[in-house]
C-alpha cells in the first residue's frame, strides 16, 4: 500500500510538473558570439560537454555531444587556447595497435557520440582518454593521444561495452585499469519526446542511477558500486590516491563522497543539478552546477542554434571538509547550460551541453562569495 501510494504521488508530481514546465516563460536562445566584459567565449562548437586539458598549457581535448537525446553523431577535437584554433577528428576506423578492452570490439567509425571524457598518464609521452560513446552502442571507449616534439597524435585503442539497457554519462579511470561510469536510468523506454519515461523517474527523484565498475581481470566484469544509488547520476571523480569517488546526483542536488570499495556515502553536500567535476590544480574540485528549472532543462535539450541561456554557477569544492565555495555565477549572455569547468594557466574554460561555444574566464575568478554547507 505504502509503495502504491508513493507511486500514486510521483504520478501526480510528475503531471503537475509537466503542466508548470509547459506553462513557464524561458528566455529565447544566444545566438550572437559577443563577450560580454572579462567573460569571452569561443563560437564554432557543438555542444562541447567535457574538457581536458593536456598538460601543455594550450591544448584541451573536448567532447563534442550530439543532439541530446537523439544519439547523434559527434566528434573529439583539440582546441588550441592560444591560437584559437580547432581541430576536429570525425570519426575513427582503424585500430591502435595496442589493444584495450573486449575482443571483438571494432572502431566506431562515424558513429562516436561522445558524452563524459576522462585523461590519465600512461607514459611520459602517451596519455589515455576514456570516453562515453552513445553511438551505435552504449560504450566505454579508449584512445591514446601521443605527443611527438609540438604535435599530437589520436588513435582509437577499443571499447568495452556496458550491460543491457546502461546509459551512461560520465567515467574516470580507476586503479589497475579499471574504470568507475555514473549510470543515469534506463536507455531504452516509452519516449516522451526529447527525453523517455526512466529519464522523467530521475529527473523526478527516483534512484534511478548507480555507479559500474569495470574490471579488465579475466577478460573483465562489471560490479556495481556497493549499494549506492542516485537520482540522474552525471559527473564523476577520483582522487589521486584512488581512496574515494566524488559523484553528482543532477537530481538529488547533492555531490556525494563515496567509499568505492564498499559503497558507503561518506558525505554529501547541496549543490543545484551537479554536473561534471574537475580537479582546480589548488587542491579543489570544480563543479559546474546549473541552477535552472524543469523548464530551462526542457529549453536546453532543444537547443540547436546557437546557447541556450539556462544560469549556472562554478563551484570550488574541498575534498576533505566538504565546503563549497562559489566562484562564477552566469545567467544569459554570452553563454548558458555550463557543464564543465577546466582550469589552463590565467584562465577557466567552461563547456555546455546545449551550444556552439566555450566560455573562458580569468583564474582565480574575482569576488568570490563564500556558501558554507
Amino acid at each position: 500500500m505504502v509503495i502504491q501510494q508513493a507511486s500514486i504521488f510521483r504520478l501526480s508530481l510528475l503531471l503537475t510538473v509537466l503542466a508548470l514546465a509547459a506553462c513557464s516563460e524561458t528566455q529565447p536562445y544566444i545566438t550572437d558570439c559577443n563577450s560580454v566584459g572579462d567573460r569571452k567565449v569561443f563560437c564554432g562548437f557543438q555542444n562541447p560537454e567535457d574538457l581536458e586539458a593536456l598538460g601543455d598549457g594550450r591544448t584541451l581535448v573536448v567532447s563534442q555531444m550530439g543532439a541530446v537525446g537523439e544519439h547523434t553523431p559527434g566528434s573529439l577535437a583539440f582546441f588550441d587556447v592560444k591560437a584559437k584554433h580547432l581541430k576536429i577528428f570525425p570519426d575513427f576506423t582503424e585500430a591502435d595497435s595496442e589493444h584495450w578492452g573486449q575482443p571483438d570490439c571494432k572502431p566506431p567509425g562515424e558513429l562516436l557520440s561522445p558524452h563524459g571524457i576522462h585523461l590519465s598518464q600512461v607514459d611520459e609521452n602517451t596519455q589515455r582518454l576514456l570516453v562515453v560513446n552513445h553511438g551505435g552502442r552504449e560504450a566505454v571507449e579508449s584512445f591514446l593521444i601521443r605527443r611527438a616534439n609540438e604535435n599530437y597524435q589520436i588513435s582509437w585503442q577499443g571499447c568495452v561495452e556496458m550491460p543491457d539497457n546502461s546509459y551512461i554519462n560520465d567515467v574516470v579511470a580507476g586503479p589497475d585499469g579499471s574504470f568507475f561510469s555514473t549510470h543515469m536510468f534506463a536507455r531504452e523506454g516509452f519516449s516522451l519526446g526529447v527525453i523517455n519515461w526512466p529519464q522523467l523517474q530521475g529527473l523526478l527523484g527516483f534512484k534511478t542511477g548507480w555507479v559500474w565498475h569495470w574490471k579488465p581481470d579475466n577478460g573483465g566484469s562489471f560490479t556495481k558500486v556497493g549499494n549506492f544509488r542516485g537520482a540522474y547520476l552525471n559527473g564523476i571523480q577520483v582522487d589521486p590516491a584512488f581512496n574515494y569517488l566524488f559523484v553528482s546526483g543532477w537530481a538529488d542536488n547533492q555531490v556525494h563522497k563515496v567509499d568505492w570499495r564498499s559503497g558507503e556515502v561518506l558525505a554529501s553536500v547541496d549543490a543545484s543539478h551537479p554536473d561534471n567535476i574537475q580537479w582546480s590544480g589548488d587542491g579543489r574540485l570544480l563543479v559546474a552546477s546549473q541552477t535552472f528549472d524543469l523548464a530551462g532543462a526542457q529549453q536546453c535539450m532543444e537547443t540547436r542554434v546557437g546557447s541556450c541561456p539556462g544560469p549556472f554557477e562554478i563551484l570550488a569544492l574541498d575534498p576533505e571538509t566538504m565546503q563549497t565555495q562559489v566562484l562564477l555565477q552566469q545567467a544569459g549572455s554570452p553563454m548558458g547550460a555550463g557543464t564543465v569547468a577546466q582550469v589552463m594557466g590565467d584562465f577557466m574554460y567552461i563547456g555546455s551541453f546545449a551550444g556552439d561555444r566555450l566560455l573562458r574566464t580569468p583564474w582565480p575568478p574575482a569576488g568570490e562569495s563564500q556558501q558554507s554547507n
